[in-house]
């Protein structure tokens, strides 16, 4: 990608010694300042840009990581010798903060909420989620759908009254993914962000965001994170305003189901995990969950039972296959391998006794949030996003140590690190809430307080 973005734009004219590049020509497409000061029919003018982009344009709009600079002076978008340039010519009057959106002024307020608004994954809840957060606050607003994977079911139609093709209002919040963002820009050019202001409302798991996406800021004029955790990750790099607006989270919906339309037995205290595999087996760490569980209990005749609920397990996965054979050896074990409703999937934390996650790194946690806003005790690992709501006297908090993200672990995350919960502890805990209704209590009725608040 980079070498194809550095390569001589064949669309345009120029010479062998001075070639404008991709990159180039796609800064001269965003900026209508650079566009007047150096018309591409204009020989001169154009081997002045190539030399504005070197000595200034980089830096401005912060590029260095998509620029290949060859042995050869003067091919491939390396910079230009003098002579072949001639004078150096620094562009008028920069702007200060070059915006890579132009702003209009002729939309009426409201918000194009941008996301998969009928897929059944978190990302997808968090489009639903900001448009039930417009409707509270009586903000005129639609959802643009964005189409997700094939793999990611999309039945869910909450939302489906908002769905609209126009982008009417002078305000988009994107809730994808920075990546997904920087593809539906390459996908549908400037349509969606042309006199528009542009939020990302990016969810991330890591301490930072890489090195090599930091492209995707130009996208956007400010940055909206989850939660504390996610804002320092962006605030580290982020040439555009960050700032932290916690996620909104319901827990309404209901479909009615109990202990017995999930199979699950009556006269248990069920533990309970739910995770989609798209999120990473990894980051998840539902391995964790099983083997704690398994400490907490060695004896096996205690009434308790765990409850792993997944999305997208597939067979071929060995992960996933590893999981399932650890799983099996204890009878105390279940797993819903299903993808359920909204209401479903909060009907089965209502019907378990705590909630437990070990997780190497949270965003959000809505999982998590949703369980305390039910009421139900949570162990969790005490690290990341799922921090500003888990606290003590809230909340289990697992011990952990850092450590670096391994190779295949995540995608991006070279030189990050994440936790490794305490497997031992989390069972000391598991043990003493099911031993201790006193501690049960307290747990759940300060953790909802809090999550509620």
């Amino acid at each position: 990608q980079k070498r194809l973005l550095n390569a001589p734009d064949e669309s345009l004219p120029g010479d062998a010694a001075v070639r404008v590049s991709r990159l180039m020509a796609l800064v001269w497409q965003q900026r209508p300042d650079i566009q007047q000061a150096f018309p591409l029919d204009d020989p001169t003018r154009r081997a002045a840009l190539v030399d504005w982009f070197f000595t200034h344009g980089i830096a401005e709009m912060r590029l260095a990581g998509l620029v290949e600079t060859p042995a050869a002076p003067g091919t491939r978008g390396a910079p230009p010798s003098r002579s072949a340039a001639g004078t150096r010519t620094p562009l008028h009057r920069p702007p200060a903060q070059a915006p890579a959106i132009r702003k209009g002024g002729a939309l009426p307020f409201g918000v194009n909420l941008i996301g998969s608004a009928r897929g059944q994954f978190g990302i997808g809840e968090d489009v639903r989620m900001a448009a039930l957060a417009m409707r509270a606050a009586n903000i005129p607003f639609v959802i643009h759908n964005v189409e997700p994977g094939r793999e990611v079911c999309q039945g869910d139609d909450s939302v489906e009254a908002f769905i609209s093709d126009g982008l009417p209002y002078t305000v988009n919040v994107l809730c994808t993914t920075g990546f997904e963002t920087a593809r539906l820009a390459a996908a549908e050019g400037t349509r969606l962000f042309d006199g528009r202001c542009t939020i990302g409302y990016w969810p991330w798991e890591l301490p930072e965001w890489p090195e090599d996406w930091r492209h995707a800021y130009n996208l956007v004029d400010e940055v909206w994170a989850s939660s504390r955790y996610t804002y320092e990750a962006y605030a580290r790099s982020s040439p555009k305003p960050v700032r932290h607006v916690p996620m909104a989270v319901s827990v309404d919906p209901t479909t009615g189901l109990r202990r017995r339309d999930f199979g699950l037995s009556e006269d248990r205290f069920l533990f309970v995990f739910s995770f989609d595999i798209l999120s990473s087996l990894s980051r998840k760490n539902p391995h964790a969950v099983v083997r704690s569980f398994k400490r907490a209990f060695r004896s096996g005749n205690e009434a308790v039972g765990l409850v792993l609920k997944v999305m997208r397990a597939a067979p071929g996965n060995p992960v996933w296959q590893a999981l399932l054979e650890e799983a099996g050896s204890d009878r105390r074990i279940s797993v819903i391998n299903a993808t359920l409703s909204r209401g479903a999937v909060l009907d089965l934390y209502r019907a378990c006794d705590v909630f437990v996650s070990l997780h190497r790194a949270e965003g959000f946690g809505r999982g998590i949030a949703e369980a305390m806003m039910l009421g139900k005790p949570v162990v969790v690992t005490g690290f990341s996003g799922n921090m500003d709501f888990t606290t003590p006297g809230t909340a289990a908090l697992t011990n952990h140590r850092m450590r670096p993200v391994g190779p295949d672990e995540y995608a991006f995350a070279s030189g990050q690190s994440w936790a490794e919960p305490e497997e031992d502890h989390a069972a000391w805990w598991m043990r003493r809430l099911f031993e201790d209704a006193g501690l049960r209590q307290r747990l759940a009725q300060q953790g909802r307080l809090l999550a509620t608040a």
